[in-house]
């Protein structure tokens, strides 16, 4: 299978024409409300503590999504360029 033909270059060249900027909202924002929901979950169920006031709930989405999503977004980012540009070298 030549490189081009590759189902993960053909997907990832879609995604980075698309740019850095859609793939940190669209990645990112997905990835911050998984997470969140994973923690709520688990600090209600598991932990047994509720969110005592609603500025402690936001301030915790606020987290996940921007930093949590972000960060992962921009990992996964970095990882698939190199990934690309790996299997394109030749």
């Amino acid at each position: 299978m030549q490189n081009s033909e590759d189902p993960f270059v053909k997907k990832w060249k879609k995604v980075r024409e698309k740019g850095l900027k859609k793939y940190l909202i669209s990645t990112g924002l997905s990835f911050g409300i998984l997470l969140f929901v994973v923690l709520t979950a688990w600090n209600y169920f598991v932990s047994e503590q509720a969110y005592e006031t609603t500025s402690i709930f936001l301030v915790q989405l606020v987290i996940t999504i921007v930093f949590g999503g972000g960060l992962y977004a921009l990992i996964t980012w970095h990882l698939n360029e190199y990934i690309y540009k790996k299997k394109t070298k030749s």
